[in-house]
């Protein structure tokens, strides 16, 4: 009798055990996929658009190198109208597209907007974007000294410059990164007054903001 019931014991105690598995394999299961779920939304969310600071970017200290090779402040470019563009020069799909629209800006400001405003792009992909880099870049795209400045930094002056801007990008691979399609348009104090933000808008309305700055 004693021996029967030591055997139900062990029978009840074994489905008990089995029950606790199946609910731990179930929730380490949920759990898992919740984590892979997590990781995605946070995937999203790093490339959220991120909102500017409202600072001038001139309040920054760092240090850059033109296409040139001459270590400049962002301050130098103080007094001129900015249209900048953080891109990445071996990008094969949104940064032309930035690029190409950057130039229809340029070709639709009438001669005196046109004296007041530069063109600054920015690479973040320093390890590869060296300033030899970003010459040979500038020249094969017809982009003169007198209207395009092109910068090389340390990667924590362009994220740095990133925040300021509302601008996110990330590392995806060795090449390539998934980033941000803006381009923001500074006042002559390095202080924002529009973006485009999407790829879709049309650059008239960056046009229409240079005339009005010019303007006042």
């Amino acid at each position: 009798m004693k021996y029967t019931h030591y055997l139900l014991v062990l029978a009840i105690a074994g489905l008990l055990f089995g029950a606790c598995s199946n609910e731990s394999n179930k929730n380490t299961k949920k759990n898992s996929e919740e984590m892979s779920m997590d990781h995605s939304e946070h995937a999203k969310m790093d490339m959220a658009t991120g909102e500017p600071t409202g600072e001038s970017i001139y309040n920054v200290n760092s240090s850059w190198k033109t296409r040139h090779g001459h270590t400049v402040k962002l301050d130098s470019l103080r007094g001129k109208i900015q249209v900048v563009a953080m891109v990445y020069t071996s990008c094969e799909y949104a940064c032309p597209r930035i690029l190409t629209d950057m130039k229809r800006i340029r070709d639709g400001l009438p001669d005196k907007a046109l004296r007041q405003t530069n063109f600054l792009i920015v690479s973040i992909d320093p390890e590869r974007d060296t300033p030899g880099k970003l010459k040979q870049f500038a020249k094969g795209n017809d982009l003169d000294n007198n209207h395009w400045t092109l910068l090389h930094g340390q990667d924590g002056d362009i994220l740095e410059l990133a925040a300021l801007l509302g601008f996110k990008y990330k590392r995806i691979s060795e090449t390539d990164f998934t980033h941000s399609t803006l381009i923001t348009l500074l006042n002559q104090e390095g202080e924002i007054i529009y973006q485009r933000k999407k790829l879709s808008d049309k650059p008239n309305k960056v046009v229409e903001n240079i005339k009005q700055a010019v303007a006042e």
